[in-house]
């Protein structure tokens, strides 16, 4: 069937589809054919505390991930899947991990077979018995290497996750983990005590299960030009939202401290796995770990304890300050594994999402009526922060996958858009490639960030990189860019090709139904991509040019002498 016949055949098509207004209306009702989704999958770790105070679980108790898991498990992404299992280094208290006393050298177990590890440490004291060993440590740094397994760790105040995390490649050095480093305590006024005031207006400890989350400071760059005089500056793609800058987090009264490293040449080596460099050095460029975000203590605790006045009814006065609350690592530009780890596994637990355990829960439980049995999901203004809150975490998921993951991730979410109504009814090949570029940027946006795209796009043209400030103090004078071209239209132009592509490819299987060729539909993005880039240079060519003509004319108009008169001789 060709293009013109499917196009007339869309009303029929069309009036089919309409029998499922939902699904239509949620814009993920697919037409076939169809690509299954990309799978992820996550290793979860996690441990206890020596005493056995914090021993972290996968169910829902105090110290729990279930909430997590479930926003994982059930992804809103039509182009990816996560697959988790989770193992506990001791024993899950609810019996909810999938193994425990999990060792990655148990002989049943293939690092090989996951995509991304996510370490939860409690356990204090960097040489404790239950630590990585060595010959574990070494699979995991190999794979970080040769595999870019992508990892995420954290751990809480002092030393909490220091067993677990405080020797693997590079996490080591991205956040204080050891007595050595001198990470913040739980306790006195130099705690990192992020609690924003509850509804009480006084600062009390079960504030960090309420509805109001902090706000940080994220680091923005400078990613691309708009016009010749506005630059659009984002957030890294771990904290850039659909609807802007991921600017909150939970809040929690003792959290630890993420770093960015200060010893670029160091090596590190386990067992067999030996004199590797921290963080390698290619074609000149060695790339460092950033923090992206920081969490501030208010400088109004003043002690309140034991009856005294006060607004600080749980720990007393705290030190105003600013400190590192997420930190990242792109590995990829180093060809090794990305790196994501954050100041407190609080900002990931249910309890400081979803609500404090009701009764009968042996840490800190409330009534079955308390708001803050409840968490973010109490008010619609806790639940909008919380949806915020899950895309940092989806973020993280997305950001720490595989270049060949990422790939894969790219392609399923471009070719969604071509077979997924609203726009399956709207998108014509015949479209301009810029038109068609910002509608699919508009559709992908709408589930994913355009930092997402960027990430995406961008290692298919590093030449791009040569003229895409990192830092904010590179930025050029912005009377530079009249003649610069824009990476927005670029992105446009480079999406639009892929996308006329593919609906041409879509169109071409008409009505086979079915799951579409996975090779076909790569060979159609490429062949697109490629299109859209070689528009954009002939059509900026040609802008150029005609740029040139209108400096031309301003140039010879610069020259003319106006006088007043000269407007008083043509007016007599």
């Amino acid at each position: 069937m060709n293009i013109e016949s499917i196009l007339a055949h869309r009303a029929d098509l069309r009036s089919l589809n309409r029998l499922r207004f939902d699904a239509i209306d949620r814009g993920d009702l697919v037409i076939s054919p169809f690509l299954a989704p990309c799978r992820i999958k996550i290793l979860m770790v996690a441990d206890g505390t020596n005493g056995g105070f914090v021993n972290v679980t996968y169910g829902r108790l105090y110290f729990s991930l279930s909430a997590l898991c479930d926003l994982l498990e059930h992804s809103p992404d039509w182009w990816v899947r996560y697959d988790l299992t989770k193992m506990h280094r001791q024993t899950d208290p609810l019996g909810a991990a999938d193994r425990n006393n999990f060792r990655f050298t148990d002989a049943d177990f293939n690092i090989d077979d996951y995509d991304q590890i996510w370490f939860f440490g409690a356990r204090q004291n960097v040489n404790d018995s239950q630590r990585l060993s060595d010959a574990e440590l070494a699979i995991v740094a190999r794979w970080m290497d040769e595999k870019r397994g992508g990892v995420f760790a954290v751990g809480d105040h002092a030393d909490l996750g220091a067993s677990l995390c405080g020797r693997i490649p590079r996490v080591s050095t991205m956040r204080k983990w050891s007595p050595a480093q001198s990470p913040p305590n739980a306790t006195g006024p130099n705690r990192h005590d992020t609690l924003i005031k509850g509804h009480d207006n006084f600062y009390n400890f079960n504030d960090e299960s309420d509805d109001i989350p902090m706000k940080v400071r994220v680091r923005r760059y400078p990613l691309w030009p708009t016009s010749a005089f506005q630059r659009r500056w984002a957030p890294h793609p771990v904290l850039c939202g659909k609807k802007g800058v991921i600017d909150v987090l939970p809040d929690h009264p003792h959290e630890g401290e993420v770093i960015e490293p200060t010893n670029a040449t160091a090596t590190f080596g386990f067992g067999s796995y030996v004199n590797k460099p921290e963080y390698p050095e290619v074609n000149g460029h060695r790339e460092m770990p950033q923090i992206i975000a920081w969490a501030r203590v208010q400088g109004d605790h003043t002690n309140g304890l034991g009856g005294q006045p006060g607004t600080d009814r749980n720990k007393g006065a705290a030190n105003a300050k600013e400190f590192g609350a997420v930190g990242a690592y792109d590995g990829h530009e180093a060809n090794v594994g990305r790196v994501v780890v954050d100041s407190t596994w609080h900002h990931w637990m249910d309890v400081n999402l979803i609500g404090r355990p009701r009764t009968g829960d042996p840490i800190d439980p409330v009534p079955d009526d308390d708001p803050k049995a409840f968490g973010f999901e109490y008010t619609p203004q806790g639940r909008e922060a919380y949806g915020r809150i899950k895309e940092y975490f989806l973020n993280v998921a997305k950001w720490l996958a595989a270049p060949a993951k990422q790939n894969c991730m790219f392609k399923r979410a471009t070719w969604g858009i071509v077979i997924r109504y609203p726009l399956a009814e709207q998108l014509n090949p015949k479209l301009p490639l810029w038109e068609l570029g910002s509608y699919a940027r508009d559709a992908i946006g709408r589930r994913a960030s355009l930092c997402t795209l960027y990430s995406w796009i961008l290692p298919h043209f590093p030449e791009w990189r040569q003229v895409l400030p990192k830092d904010v103090r590179l930025v050029p004078d912005p009377t530079q860019e009249l003649v610069t071209p824009s990476w927005e239209a670029f992105e446009a132009y480079v999406l639009g090709g892929a996308t006329r592509k593919m609906l041409e490819f879509a169109y071409t299987l008409g009505e086979k139904g079915g799951e579409a060729d996975e090779r076909q539909v790569a060979d159609a993005m490429a062949e697109g991509m490629k299109l859209g880039a070689e528009s954009f240079s002939k059509d900026l060519q040609k802008s150029q040019e005609a740029s040139r003509q209108y400096f031309d004319i301003a140039a010879r108009g610069a020259g003319v002498r106006v006088t007043a008169a000269t407007f008083l001789d043509e007016h007599r």
